[in-house]
Parts: C-alpha cells; structure tokens; sequence
C-alpha cells in the first residue's frame, strides 16, 4: 500500500522511525496501535467516571480523594492498553 504525505511528514516519519530502529510501516502501525489503545483507555476512563456521577447522584458518598486514586492507580498499572505490544 502507498500513503501519500507531504514531504516535511515523511522526512519525520523516517527520523522518528530510524531513531527507533524499525521501518517507516512498523512505525506508522505502531503509532496506530498506541492511537487506539489510547482511545480504549479514555472511554473505559470516561464510563468509570459516568459510573460514579451515577452513583453519586443515586445518593452514595465515595471519598473523591479515594476515587481519583483508584483511578490513576488503574491508569498506571501495565496490561494491553499501556502502549507495549
């Protein structure tokens, strides 16, 4: 397959992907994959945050402190959506 881009966004993609050590396509699918995942983590992120307005306005009290803990906590653990293949 061929992509069309303006010359200055090849010549970038080439020094970023040379930098790393990999093709151009390895690169660009790498940024894919990372664009993606990035993509999962915020929904699962935003409906982890509806979920608790929810229960917030059905009248439980959760110690926001706690909450955002939690949740930078799950942000930061390694799995499938931290950027890693």
């Amino acid at each position: 397959m061929t992509i069309d881009v303006a010359p200055e966004t090849g010549a970038q993609l080439k020094t970023r992907a040379q930098a790393e050590g990999v093709s151009i396509s390895v690169y660009v699918e790498r940024l894919m994959f990372e664009a993606e995942s990035r993509r999962i983590q915020l929904t699962a992120f935003r409906q982890t945050i509806n979920e608790r307005v929810g229960s917030l306005n059905a009248g439980e009290s959760v110690d926001g402190e706690e909450v955002m803990a939690r949740l930078i906590a799950e942000m930061d653990e390694p799995g499938p959506l931290s950027g890693t293949r």
